[in-house]
C-alpha cells in the first residue's frame, strides 16, 4: 500500500511540478497563475497566455492551430490603397527586410515555404532579404549542417533567379534587375564553439554575413534575451575580434542587454540589432533597453524593430501604427539614420507554433512567450513608409535610409 501511494504522489509531483519549478515570482489562482505576465491558464487552450508546460501533444497542437488563426496582421482597404502609393513612389529606394526566419529546415520549412517567403517579399519590392539558417540547436533538422542547410537553400534562391548577396555590390546589382538578393544569417552561434576561427571562416565562405551570439539562452560565448543575468564571456570577446575580422557583421537581437552593451564596447566595426523592439515601450526580455540601442548606435550600427505583435504591445497586436512607436522612439534616441525594418514573419507558422510550444526554456509561458499574436508581414512596410510621411513628416532622404540605405552603410562597412 506504501508503494502504491508514494508511486502517487510521485505522478502528483510530476504533474505540479511545471508551476511550482518556475524561477519567475508566481501566485496562485483558479484556474492557472499570475506571474510576470500575467494571468496563465492552466485550462483554457484560448486563454491570452496558456501554460503549455507538460501538456499532451494533442493539446498543444490544438493550441498551434487556434493561434496560427490569429496571425495575419489586419489592415483596412484604405490603408492599403495608401501603402500602394507609398511602394510606386519608393520603388527606386533599395528596401531590405533585415529577418526573415525560413530557409529549408529552419523550424520545419520546406523548400516550398522557402520559395513562398521569398517570392512573398519579391512582390513586396525588397531588394534584400536576410534568410535565417540557424538559430539554436534543436531549431534546425538534426541530421544537416548549418552549411548543408544553406546549401539547400542555395538551391530555392537559384530556381527563382535571385541573387545570393556576397557584398554590397551584389545588392546594388540585384536592384539594378529588377530583382532581389538573399542573404544569410544566424540567431545564435552555438555551432561556433568548437572552433571560432574554423567556423568564421567556414561561415563567411558559405554567405553567412550576419551572426548573432546566442538564441535568448545563455551559452558559452554570451548571455540571452531569456533571463537578462549576463553579458559577453571571454569567449565571446574572442568572438568579436574573429568574426569582425572575416566579414561577419555581428548581431544583438536574442542577446542580454549586457551582451549588446559589452559588444559594442570592444567592437571596431558597426553591430546591429537585427529585429529588436524596445524595451522602454513593452517590457519583455526579449525587446532591448535604451542602453543598448545607445550602445549599437554608437558602433555606427542600426536597430531595426521587429514586426512580432507579442514585442510590440501587450495586446500581442501588430499594426503598422503600433509598429512605428518603436521605429519613432529609436529614431528619436539614436537618430534616423540608425534605424531599419524587419518582419520576423513566420511563413509556416502552424509548424512553428507545433515545433516551439513545448520548448518552455526557449519560449516561457510565464514570460508572455506562445500568446496569441499577429505580425506584419514584408509588404506591411509600405504601410509604415505612409504613416512616417502622412503622420510624422519624415523626410524622402529619411525614409529612403530606412528602407534600406542605413543597413547598406552598415554592411559596406562589415563586409
Amino acid at each position: 500500500m506504501r508503494k502504491l501511494i508514494d508511486a502517487a504522489l510521485v505522478i502528483i509531483v510530476s504533474t505540479c511540478a511545471s508551476a511550482h519549478e518556475l524561477e519567475f515570482d508566481h501566485v496562485h489562482v483558479d484556474g492557472g497563475w499570475n506571474a510576470k505576465a500575467g494571468f496563465v491558464s492552466d485550462s483554457d487552450i484560448h486563454a491570452r497566455l496558456f501554460n503549455t508546460r507538460g501538456k499532451s501533444r494533442e493539446t498543444l497542437n490544438e493550441r498551434a492551430e487556434w493561434l496560427a488563426t490569429q496571425y495575419d496582421a489586419k489592415v483596412s482597404e484604405e490603408s492599403i490603397a495608401r501603402a500602394e502609393k507609398a511602394k510606386e513612389k519608393y520603388g527606386h529606394a533599395v528596401t531590405i527586410n533585415s529577418l526573415l526566419p525560413c530557409s529549408v529546415g529552419i523550424v520545419g520549412n520546406t523548400p516550398a515555404t522557402f520559395r513562398k517567403a521569398l517570392e512573398r517579399n519579391l512582390e513586396a519590392n525588397f531588394t534584400l532579404s536576410s534568410s535565417t539558417v540557424f538559430a539554436t540547436y534543436g531549431q534546425g533538422p538534426a541530421d544537416k549542417t548549418v552549411y548543408e542547410v544553406v546549401a539547400d537553400s542555395d538551391k530555392v534562391v537559384a530556381d527563382l533567379g535571385l541573387t545570393k548577396a556576397l557584398s554590397v555590390d551584389d545588392i546594388r546589382r540585384a536592384k539594378s534587375e529588377d530583382s532581389m538578393a538573399v542573404v544569410y544569417n544566424t540567431q545564435g552561434s552555438d555551432f561556433v564553439i568548437e572552433n571560432l576561427a574554423d567556423h568564421a571562416e567556414r561561415a563567411h565562405a558559405h554567405g553567412i554575413r550576419i551572426m548573432n551570439f546566442v538564441y535568448n539562452l545563455n551559452n558559452a560565448l554570451a548571455g540571452g534575451g531569456s533571463k537578462q543575468n549576463q553579458g559577453l564571456t571571454d569567449m565571446g570577446r574572442h568572438w568579436v575580434q574573429i568574426a569582425q575580422a572575416n566579414g561577419i557583421l555581428l548581431d544583438v537581437s536574442h542577446s542580454s542587454n549586457q551582451t549588446a552593451i559589452d559588444a559594442a564596447a570592444i567592437a571596431t566595426k558597426p553591430i546591429i540589432a537585427s529585429h529588436s523592439n524596445a524595451q522602454s515601450l513593452f517590457n519583455v526580455s526579449r525587446n532591448i533597453s535604451d542602453e543598448a540601442i545607445k550602445a549599437i548606435a554608437s558602433t555606427g550600427g542600426v536597430i531595426c524593430p521587429s514586426g512580432v505583435g507579442l514585442h510590440l504591445n501587450a495586446d500581442g497586436e501588430a499594426t503598422p501604427k503600433r509598429y512605428l512607436e518603436h521605429v519613432i522612439h529609436v529614431a528619436d534616441l539614436v537618430g534616423k539614420d540608425r534605424v531599419c525594418f524587419a518582419s520576423d514573419y513566420v511563413h509556416n507558422v502552424l509548424d512553428y507554433y507545433k515545433e516551439g510550444l513545448d520548448k518552455t526554456d526557449l519560449y516561457p509561458p510565464e514570460l508572455g512567450f506562445g500568446a496569441p499574436t499577429s505580425n506584419l508581414a514584408a509588404e506591411h512596410i509600405w504601410h509604415v513608409v505612409a504613416l512616417l510621411e502622412d503622420e510624422h513628416d519624415w523626410t524622402e532622404e529619411e525614409i529612403v535610409g530606412f528602407l534600406g540605405e542605413n543597413l547598406m552603410r552598415v554592411y559596406q562597412t562589415s563586409w
